[in-house]
């Protein structure tokens, strides 16, 4: 019996993010094809930098990025949402950042837990949110504001991708899922993965279509989830 090659995984993330999750991908002993289905770009306006009194949350890599592209300061105490965004704040300069566990009701806690209502919370974010952070803070007597320093948007073209050649396609938004399924491709034969339940209930119900929810809303799990499913094939 032929030994089965690597499974080939299409990352669909944004770049540059989408070269770090190969990388992931690779070491975990799959084949990762990137073809994003998101771009990224600045916003038309964009906004002023906050006071270093008050304390900055991530909730992607790619606030981390376009804030750090507007200023050298790296002055403010930080709060990230997982790891992944915790290692790259640290990477672009940001000192002993607090992390979350993987999405924004843990970061609403991890604030409500370590800083008192005198502190004003600042959610650098793109123009595409899931959560109510501010919301949240903003109802528990926390000064917070949401600012945007990045947008991301579907992808303008149909995916150039070999379809056949795919065992796991990996979803990590509801944007990239809702720009996925505008394409209607044929993903028979495809597992699905998505990183939240509101990611794979921005899919849809495609017919044939095989789709898994990670258990935490982080690549590592996303990893782990299809790990466990290549030992059961």
């Amino acid at each position: 019996m032929l030994k089965r090659s690597k499974p080939v995984v299409w990352v669909t993330r944004s770049l540059p993010a989408a070269n770090r999750s190969a990388k992931n991908w690779s070491c975990a002993g799959f084949n990762p094809i990137i073809f994003p289905l998101l771009e990224i770009s600045k916003p038309l306006i964009e906004p002023n930098i906050p006071s270093k009194e008050g304390i900055l949350v991530f909730t992607s890599g790619n606030a981390v990025r376009a804030f750090s592209e507007r200023t050298t300061d790296r002055d403010w105490k930080v709060v990230t949402v997982g790891k992944e965004t915790q290692r790259l704040a640290s990477k672009f300069g940001f000192k002993s950042p607090l992390t979350a566990n993987g999405d924004s009701r843990d970061v609403k806690n991890l604030i409500l837990n370590n800083f008192s209502k005198h502190n004003k919370i600042y959610h650098c974010s793109g123009n595409n949110l899931q959560g109510s952070l501010v919301k949240d803070l903003l109802q528990n007597g926390y000064h917070a504001e949401r600012l945007i320093y990045y947008r991301s948007a579907p992808i303008n073209v149909r995916p150039s991708i070999n379809i056949n050649e795919v065992d796991y396609l990996i979803l990590y938004s509801p944007l990239a899922a809702g720009t996925l399924n505008k394409y209607k491709l044929n993903l028979s034969g495809v597992t699905v993965i998505s990183i939240s339940q509101a990611t794979e209930n921005a899919m849809g119900c495609l017919e044939g279509v095989i789709h898994k929810v990670s258990e935490k809303p982080h690549e590592l799990a996303m990893i782990d989830l299809v790990k466990n499913l290549e030992v059961d094939r």
